[in-house]
């Protein structure tokens, strides 16, 4: 079951985190508290829009965006959305994906951008719902030692 997300919520949503991006393919170094910080900060936006989904009393993903002023109208810009790996390939990501895009709908939103790595699984993920790969962006990053 599909729900907007509701602040009751951010705990296992912390916890579902660290669970899915410190395992493969991502591989990262996620601690409880600064999962719970990354997630907060989304949510904190005024114009956030949240989704988790649920087996049962089990949380098995989230999806967390904001909507952003755009020249050609309002935007949805998907920060993160991350599905439990026992629940992966299963349709879950699909279910939020298609409750972003009726919120988009339904709310004159003209258009949904997403950022991931062309080397994950989310790329192709992402391509089989009709995203297009722009070419002409560059994610650009440096880390600060």
């Amino acid at each position: 079951m599909i729900k907007m997300f509701s602040m009751s919520d951010l705990q296992k949503c912390s916890d579902l985190y660290v669970r899915v991006f410190n395992g493969e393919p991502w591989n990262e170094k996620w601690t409880n508290d600064t999962a719970h910080a990354r997630l907060l900060e989304f949510v904190e936006n005024k114009r956030f829009l949240g989704y988790t989904l649920w087996e049962s009393d089990e949380l098995i993903g989230a999806i967390f965006c904001h909507v952003k002023t755009f020249y050609s109208g309002n935007e949805i810009f998907i920060e993160e959305m991350w599905i439990s790996p026992d629940y992966q390939r299963k349709g879950c990501g699909k279910l939020l994906m298609d409750g972003v895009e009726k919120y988009a709908k339904e709310n004159g939103i003209t258009s949904i951008a997403l950022l991931t790595g062309k080397d994950k699984p989310a790329f192709n993920f992402y391509k089989k719902l009709d995203y297009n790969h722009l070419e002409f962006l560059a994610f650009m990053y440096k880390h600060i030692k």
